[in-house]
């Protein structure tokens, strides 16, 4: 059954009473009724939105015959630990890598569907925080978006899993196919500074004030822990004739190998600095643009594409990095391979 209570989807936060939750209550002394009548009304609504959170499903209205969709999921250990993120910035972080996804076929996003899995002793407080984290994602990166509904349910480990919605348009999607050979290769938005701000909080593992400090005072631990992405960007990329494009989500190498692969072609990549081709989660754009193509604002070139080389479908500079392509995989250990662990 989905859980959600009975809204307007014309509600926002100020228009609302919002019930507080005492620190001493959990999902388990207040049950899932009660904890929902408190997150739901947090949330904002899709102005897209004709029915919202309450029935058995939201409806949504779209200006194109298609709907773009994805979805993603954190779970707390290989994703986000509480020791390092304060639950406002695990919700906006969740907002941002799902929105990335989106922004990178060209399209606008219109709504999130957000479920979560807790531990029963999980205080309420702690996701009304979340929730202004979701909250603060949405108005921030996806305006006009809004919470079309969800689930809450019982887990013994920290669990989101977000599908997000989004409307081309008019535009065709901008898939990882169509990079040509001659294309420059662009990119949007930071590279390798998640990684960076990943690398001082391990290094500060076991210190809490070190950690808080870092909080305070870190551009790249604040990137980490709750990243910008540029959303709007990726319509505006497909306006300017994007050929291909993708979010950089798992590390620039990685990506960029993925995306040659399924271009059939080889990428040659001009960046020197480690963080910037192995890092992962910076949620940035990969995007390529005829030669000739005026570059949007907000994109820099770096680097091109040529023609396929069967065994080498990414270079860095003309050289070959073998196997190496660091980046994140979940069920990896890269610790044992010259490539990093996460992110």
């Amino acid at each position: 059954m989905r859980a959600c209570v009975r809204s307007n989807s014309s509600h926002t936060q100020a228009s609302v009473v919002v019930m507080s939750a005492t620190e001493a209550d959990t999902l388990a002394s207040v049950g899932e009724g009660e904890a929902l009548a408190r997150i739901l009304p947090l949330l904002p609504g899709s102005s897209d939105m004709d029915l919202g959170p309450g029935d058995d499903s939201a409806v949504l209205r779209t200006s194109d015959n298609r709907v773009v969709i994805s979805c993603d999921m954190m779970v707390e250990g290989p994703d986000f630990q509480w020791s390092w993120s304060d639950p406002e910035q695990v919700g906006f972080k969740a907002i941002a890598s799902n929105a990335a996804d989106i922004a990178a076929m060209g399209a606008v996003v219109t709504a999130f569907e957000i479920a979560v899995a807790a531990p029963e002793h999980t205080p309420v407080v702690l996701l009304e925080r979340l929730a202004r984290g979701f909250a603060n994602g949405i108005t921030e990166l996806t305006p006009g978006a809004g919470v079309a509904g969800g689930d809450l349910s019982r887990s013994p480990v920290f669990t989101i899993a977000i599908t997000v919605l989004g409307d081309l348009q008019g535009r065709s999607p901008v898939t990882r196919q169509g990079a040509k050979p001659g294309d420059l290769v662009c990119v949007a938005g930071e590279l390798g500074l998640s990684r960076a701000g990943y690398l001082e909080l391990v290094a500060a593992a076991g210190d809490p004030e070190r950690i808080s400090s870092l909080k305070a005072t870190s551009l790249a631990v604040s990137h980490h822990l709750s990243p910008r992405p540029p959303i709007a960007l990726g319509p505006i990329a497909a306006d300017h004739g994007a050929t291909a494009m993708m979010d950089i989500s798992d590390g620039l190498v990685l990506d960029a190998t993925r995306m040659a692969k399924a271009s059939g072609v080889t990428i040659d990549l001009d960046v020197s600095e480690e963080n910037a081709l192995i890092g992962g989660e910076d949620h940035g754009l990969l995007a390529c643009f005829p030669e000739g193509c005026p570059i949007p604002g907000g994109f820099q070139v770096i680097g091109r594409v040529l023609p396929a080389n069967s065994a080498t479908p990414v270079v860095v500079a003309g050289f070959d990095l073998g196997a190496i392509r660091g980046g994140w995989d979940p069920f990896q250990d890269f610790s044992a391979t010259n490539t990093v662990v996460s992110p």
